[in-house]
């Protein structure tokens, strides 16, 4: 049995399963795949190694291969798709396992039968506490960085992997909007690590001061969450604790870790900042946990975890029709649906995303996303109306003063920028993005990576575009960037294979569609640059 990330291997029956041992369905081609990769793991695997192991004697085209990479990423999901990695022009390689990150309750001995290492645990915090009040200079003048981790998932049901990362990402949010603190993004500590790693050494290796764990057990309605700060100078827990609770008690459990934690960092909360992070914009638990579903199947922006996305947003809003974040989220699956055709009423989806945000608003005034996502759905369907580029920027910058800590509203506005030919604001609103999230999403890479093309810096745009493929092997769009930027570099074969991984994930195939999918780039200059570059990389018209 080989690991994948959170997935394991048989080779004896060339099964795929996922971290709960639930077989993952994979065609037999592509079984036949990850089969050979792994065999030869950390190893570069050519195309024609792949073709002639996969398929011998037979002609097929290496359309058949880049199909079944594909859809082992899919599959995979972003996390884990990261470890297949692409080597230009040569072929590819599976890189080495990782070793699966133990729990809370593994880590602090909160398991049935251990009630004393509970015990003892809860002793020490409370005696570090006392030394710290005492002894130490007082901790609001330290600097605080606070690393989030994934909660872990202890149900025995990979189906709930969307329930305790949703918690934890829930925390993240709410701590970053709390101007004493600097919180590191989730693409910088959703990952995984090996069990024997301390709390510690997690929080030192990624430059934090403080980390914040959980694990989570559903079972039915029954919660027990689990969840622990640590101060990583000495790596001790300075709170800790466990919650036996149902599940109609969730928003009074994460209101209570939310408040222990800023008690415990000594935070001060500036006027207007208690209203900011206040639990969500629901009172019913039911539709929450719809909407956390909908942000799982959302992740890897495939057609069809979109399209679950969808459905899952729908019956958040019928659970609760004043559900600000779920038309929001519905608002932007409805737009990327329209964007890349996955749905053959595209006018229809495209009308919807715009009537969705603006309810969004409406439900959620002081909303931060929805004015976001608002701005963002009419900046895609402005068609050179200037009036409509107004009010997405106008909207945008709401969200902005609504949460001026929201690196996505300055990652998305330094794109709307750009697109209307203005480098300068451009630059200055992504450089804001990356301060405020240094370890920024695919996205807000290839957003500079966009700036730089149309600056006609390609080794800055190519660097950023490969790194943007990296942290999203399945996003098609930035294959397409990455492609032209290749093609732009004189990187011809380069741009030839990332076209052929880019149609393979769905994404348009002539420069007309492509353009389409991008209707933020008004500016007739820097348009005709990006359909320059993909006639360059070989895109049909």
């Amino acid at each position: 049995m080989q690991s994948i990330g959170s997935f394991t291997f048989d080779a004896d029956i060339g099964e795929l399963r996922d971290n709960f041992g639930k077989p993952v369905r994979l065609r037999a081609q592509s079984l036949q795949v990850l089969s050979v990769l792994l065999s030869r793991r950390g190893e570069m695997v050519s195309k024609s190694e792949l073709m002639e192991a996969v398929w011998p004697e037979t002609h097929v085209t290496d359309d058949s291969l880049v199909q079944c990479i594909s859809e082992i990423r899919k599959v995979l999901g972003p996390a884990n798709s990261r470890l297949l990695k692409t080597i230009p022009k040569k072929g590819y390689m599976l890189a080495p396992a990782e070793l699966r990150r133990a729990s809370l309750e593994e880590r602090l001995g909160m398991l049935p039968g251990k009630p004393w290492v509970a015990v003892l645990t809860l002793a020490l915090a409370v005696l570090f506490l006392w030394a710290t009040w005492f002894l130490s200079e007082p901790v609001s003048r330290q600097v605080k960085t606070v690393a989030v981790l994934p909660f872990v998932n202890m149900s025995g049901d990979g189906e709930q992997d969307y329930f305790s990362t949703g918690l934890a990402e829930d925390l993240l949010t709410d701590l970053s909007k709390i101007n004493a603190l600097t919180v590191l993004s989730r693409s910088a500590t959703f990952h995984s690590r090996s069990p024997e790693e301390s709390a510690k050494d997690m929080a030192t290796s990624l430059g934090a001061s403080h980390l914040v764990d959980g694990s989570v057990r559903r079972e039915g309605d029954r919660l027990r969450i689990s969840v622990q700060l640590v101060d990583a100078q000495t790596g001790a827990s300075l709170w800790a604790e466990r919650y036996d609770r149902e599940l109609g008690d969730l928003f009074a459990i994460q209101d209570d870790v939310r408040s222990q934690i800023i008690t415990a960092l000594a935070v001060r909360l500036v006027p207007g900042e208690a209203d900011r992070i206040a639990s969500g914009n629901t009172v019913k638990v039911s539709a929450y946990d719809l909407l956390l579903k909908g942000r799982h199947e959302e992740t890897a922006l495939t057609r069809e975890g979109v399209t679950r996305a969808i459905s899952f947003y729908k019956q958040a809003i019928a659970a609760d029709p004043e559900y600000g974040d779920a038309y929001a989220r519905l608002a932007n699956m409805y737009d990327f649906a329209a964007r890349f055709g996955w749905n053959d009423a595209g006018v229809i989806d495209r009308k919807l995303a715009l009537t969705t945000a603006e309810t969004a608003v409406r439900v959620a005034p002081q909303n931060p996303f929805a004015h976001w996502t608002l701005g963002r759905i009419l900046a895609r369907q402005q068609d050179g109306d200037p009036e409509t580029l107004s009010r997405a920027l106008g909207s945008v910058s709401r969200a902005i003063e609504l949460d001026p800590k929201n690196a996505d509203a300055y990652a998305f506005i330094s794109l709307l920028h750009i697109g209307s030919g203005r480098p300068a604001e451009a630059k200055r609103t992504i450089e804001t993005a990356f301060r405020l999230n240094p370890e920024a999403p695919s996205w807000y890479v290839q957003n500079r990576g966009i700036i730089s093309f149309m600056d006609g810096d390609m080794t800055a745009a190519v660097s950023d575009f490969e790194r943007a493929a990296e942290k999203n092997p399945t996003a098609s769009f930035t294959r397409l960037w990455l492609a032209a930027a290749y093609a732009q570099a004189d990187r011809g074969e380069d741009a030839e294979w990332q076209l052929e991984e880019a149609a393979a994930l769905g994404a348009p195939t002539t420069i007309r569609d492509a353009i389409s999918t991008n209707p933020i780039f008004q500016d007739a200059g820097y348009r005709s640059k990006y359909e320059e570059g993909l006639r360059r990389a070989g895109l049909a018209e």
